[in-house]
């Protein structure tokens, strides 16, 4: 498999990234690792964050998805855990309880984008192209 800037050409030329998933919900995180890998991306999902924080430090992920609402840590403040340790890594949020804090929050944060749940699913495959650079 061939490296394009941590992005990988994988089976006739399709590019994949590797997707981090964090929920602490084991059903919607293994829901959106479904998806997630459904669009072509290789996907590794956690529930607990401190595991995922570890994970990051050895394996340098494309992008990573996670919820705002973590049992025991903030979303946010995983994601400027996450940037701390890789920089260049995209991040996108998701949240059931939308707010312009929240939102002010995670943009200050360097998350490139927030998402309302529910998500339609074709919103999610064009924001997690988008973080990406898949699409303009």
């Amino acid at each position: 498999m061939r490296s394009f800037g941590g992005l990988r050409a994988g089976f006739q030329g399709v590019v994949m990234a590797l997707v981090l998933v964090l929920d602490d919900e084991r059903d919607a995180c293994q829901l959106m690792a479904r998806i997630i890998s459904s669009f072509g991306h290789e996907v590794k999902a956690f529930t607990d964050s401190e595991e995922a924080l570890k994970w990051v430090t050895r394996v340098e992920p494309d992008l990573a998805l996670l919820d705002v609402g973590l049992r025991g840590s903030y979303g946010i403040d995983v994601v400027d855990r996450f940037l701390r340790i890789r920089p260049k890594l995209k991040a996108i949020l998701i949240t059931g309880y939308p707010s312009m804090a929240t939102a002010g929050e995670a943009f200050h944060s360097g998350t490139l984008d927030l998402l309302v749940k529910p998500v339609e699913l074709d919103e999610l495959e064009a924001r997690v192209r988008l973080a990406l650079g898949l699409i303009k």
